[in-house]
């Protein structure tokens, strides 16, 4: 698979704040005076909120570019041949979204001045007794806003590539051919870092798992919904996952089945929704097969892959995932607050580590203690047969 180089940057050639230094402004020795013993060396006030809110919203188009569409080691990011064309008509996107908000911006420079001009003198014209004096502040504070020039294209997307990366060896260098020399470390260097650009691919994609198989295993098909499946507005969790699965099982190998089943289970959560009760049992099937295929392709890739953090994690989640059912039964349950707290124990056991599970047995546990402490107002020590009860599905 061909990999290329991409890099997509959005700065603001404006100042967002100001703060004043007044030895590169060469003011009067009294006026530097006035104004350090008033706090005004460090003041920095907005000069703008429009610019900022345009800059985090061109940030986050950027942060889908890099999350959707390339596999990432540091500050390098990857796309590959089959994410070309959606990472690239992104970028047109991002470029007429930062048009457009550039001439906003040049719209409210006027009112930007204005609100500039009357801070400054709000805040110096106190300070100053000498006219004078104060005239120069107010010229230095001044001096430092933007021009209407500078705010007629304030915001800059820069980009980078997509540079297809050559890895082809040099097996002899050639001694005054630059050339060579360049295609010789160009091949050493760029390697490394794909290669650990693919390694912290894998890496998140054994991490995601973990988190799946934490979220499957207190799932039932009753309690599927728009924040697994998505919506119109908002991507589910399991979309998320399916996508981004998708993307790294196109440059790493060992996860295309992981992918495929992801993008199965997404189908089943979206038929379990479906108004049609045929549609809706095909998808609970659909749903149970699923979870069974997932653990076990799981168990599969556990078996396959390199020692890292992420294998360690989804090993614990998978190890957890065997007594998790269990254990939630012996707390349902236990018959003594004694045998609760020993199982409490146990519960504890890295559950931090998997969100999900961990809410659903603390949740069991919490209504098992309220059943204990209830009956221990009636002087009894054990539950009985008939004082057994059910906690409710726990619902996340």
């Amino acid at each position: 698979m061909n990999s290329y180089l991409l890099s997509c940057s959005i700065s603001a050639n404006v100042r967002q704040s100001i703060q004043v230094k007044f030895d590169d402004l060469k003011l009067p020795a009294s006026v530097v005076d006035t104004l350090e013993k008033n706090n005004t060396v460090s003041l920095r006030p907005n000069l703008s909120n429009a610019l900022k809110a345009e800059l985090d919203s061109l940030r986050v188009l950027q942060r889908e570019l890099y999350d959707s569409y390339c596999l990432h080691f540091g500050d390098n990011h990857f796309v590959t041949s089959n994410y070309f064309e959606e990472a690239n008509n992104l970028i047109k996107y991002i470029r007429n979204e930062a048009n457009e908000a550039n001439g906003k911006l040049f719209g409210l420079w006027e009112s930007e001045h204005s609100k500039w001009q009357a801070t400054v003198e709000g805040f110096l014209h106190p300070l100053f007794t000498d006219e004078t004096e104060y005239a120069l502040a107010r010229e230095a504070y001044l001096k430092v806003f933007p021009t209407r020039q500078e705010y007629k294209n304030p915001i800059r997307v820069h980009v980078v590539g997509p540079l297809p990366v050559s890895l082809e060896v040099v097996t002899e260098l050639v001694e005054g051919d630059i050339d060579s020399l360049i295609a010789h470390e160009n091949s050493i260097n760029t390697k490394e870092v794909i290669e650990a650009a693919h390694a912290n691919a894998a890496d998140r994609a054994l991490h995601m798992s973990a988190e799946l198989l934490d979220d499957l295993d207190v799932r039932t098909s009753t309690k599927i919904g728009r924040q697994q499946t998505g919506g119109d507005k908002k991507r589910g969790s399991w979309q998320i996952t399916a996508q981004k699965l998708k993307l790294i099982s196109d440059s790493v190998p060992g996860f295309d089945n992981l992918a495929a089943l992801a993008e199965s289970l997404l189908k089943a959560g979206e038929s379990i929704q479906s108004p049609n009760r045929s549609v809706r049992e095909d998808g609970c099937k659909l749903f149970q097969q699923t979870q069974t295929d997932i653990r076990k392709e799981l168990e599969t890739i556990v078996s396959t892959r390199d020692s890292s953090k992420g294998l360690e994690i989804l090993q614990k989640s998978l190890a957890l995932s065997s007594s998790y059912k269990t254990l939630c039964e012996q707390i349902k349950t236990a018959d003594s607050i004694d045998a609760l707290e020993s199982l409490v124990s146990d519960a504890n056991v890295e559950l931090d580590v998997y969100a999900q599970r961990s809410k659903h047995i603390n949740k069991i546990i919490a209504q098992r203690r309220e059943l204990f402490d209830a009956l221990n107002g009636t002087g009894k020590e054990q539950v009985t047969e008939g004082e057994q009860t059910q906690p409710e599905e726990a619902d996340f």
